[in-house]
């Protein structure tokens, strides 16, 4: 396996609310979180860090997992703790009220693979027969709208409210995730923030996620400089990771 990621305040941005992590436990299983922080002030910059530093810990101090149940235990754990600190956090501090971020990432263990997500940063599967797939559902009001039949997705890409999120982590004392168990054969998975996703176009994307004669490291640089490329207008971040083979 190989992986490799990368965050930048982008062009306009005056700070960096985007953190990653590819953090390993003591089996060496794989943790790729992608967070994007939400919130005025430096909220958002404090929501995301808090979520990757939490997981950064908890996963380190893991011991592996023996089966499914123990994953979804673990992770039916974690993930209510890190948004009940970062929701704890902002209801102490009034500078930093409704402060939250989203998280998606990937978890690969010797027991299956499990994609979690909450809110507008998306996890992506490819394959070597040039399929690019997104995995993830975003949790946005535009997505809903799309999903209910009142936008199209023509529409949906310059609907004013785009960037509404319904679901964060931190932002409300309970938590709602996504997670599923994805073991069908892939090449790798990109995990990216919509600074990403929001401004490169998808075929863009998974032409350059796909060329696997480069390396992870320079594919994740050629994705930065198609969104610096389109604007720089927000925060830019992606881990890409390339399993061993190319159908694992």
């Amino acid at each position: 396996m190989k992986y490799f990621g990368l965050t930048d305040r982008g062009k306009l941005r005056k700070t960096n609310q985007d953190s990653y992590v590819i953090a390993s436990n003591r089996a060496g299983d794989v943790f790729a979180i992608v967070c994007d922080g939400i919130g005025g002030g430096k909220g958002g910059d404090i929501a995301s860090r808090m979520a990757v530093n939490h997981f950064s810990i908890a996963f380190s101090m893991n011991e592996g997992f023996a089966e499914e149940a123990h994953v979804r235990k673990w992770l039916n754990l974690e993930i209510p703790a890190a948004n009940e600190e970062i929701f704890r956090t902002g209801r102490k501090n009034a500078e930093l009220k409704g402060m939250g971020t989203t998280l998606t990432g990937v978890l690969i263990t010797s027991c299956g693979r499990f994609i979690v997500n909450v809110g507008d940063s998306r996890t992506y599967s490819y394959r070597s027969d040039g399929s690019f797939r997104q995995l993830t559902v975003d949790h946005t009001l535009v997505n809903d709208m799309v999903r209910h039949g009142e936008l199209t997705k023509e529409e949906a890409k310059n609907y004013p409210r785009k960037n509404v999120l319904t679901n964060a982590l931190g932002v409300w004392e309970k938590s709602r995730f996504d997670l599923e168990r994805y073991d069908e054969e892939v090449s790798g998975f990109l995990v990216c923030s919509d600074g990403l996703h929001g401004y490169v176009e998808e075929e863009v994307i998974s032409s350059i996620v796909l060329n696997r004669e480069m390396d992870p490291a320079i594919r994740v640089r050629k994705l930065y400089s198609k969104a610096m490329s389109a604007g720089g207008y927000d925060n830019i971040t992606a881990i890409l990771i390339d399993l061993e083979g190319d159908e694992l």
